[in-house]
């Protein structure tokens, strides 16, 4: 070897140099596809915002101020409520399945109560 490349190394370092690009732009188009379906996903949440400020309350204050303060009662702190929503309609059946779903998830939800230090 006299320090020159042969012809098999030299399609060897381009075989990689191609690889190694081609990984990069697919690498590329699929951050730049979760930035598109991030950008629309954003935008139908702002259209999402600015519709619900011009909605009518439907729930009085009264019962507004008592589920706030059950919520501060129970969490503990000052907090704004931001939505409040019916999860489940009244005209829904309501499955076991879906019942035992949403016990054990209103079951995995600790709160750590504060205790008067006396």
């Amino acid at each position: 070897m006299n320090g020159s490349i042969s012809n098999e190394m030299a399609s060897l370092a381009v075989a990689g140099i191609v690889i190694v690009f081609g990984v990069l732009a697919l690498i590329a188009a699929v951050v730049a596809l979760f930035k598109r379906l991030d950008d629309r996903w954003q935008a139908s949440e702002a259209r999402a915002a600015a519709a619900a400020g011009g909605r009518v309350q439907t729930i009085d204050d009264i019962t507004l101020v008592l589920i706030a303060a059950a919520c501060a009662t129970t969490i503990g702190g000052r907090f704004r409520v931001r939505r409040i929503r019916r999860l489940l309609s009244p005209r829904t059946k309501r499955t076991p399945w879906s019942a035992q779903g949403r016990l054990i998830l209103q079951g995995s939800h600790s709160v750590d109560r504060k205790r008067d230090q006396r």
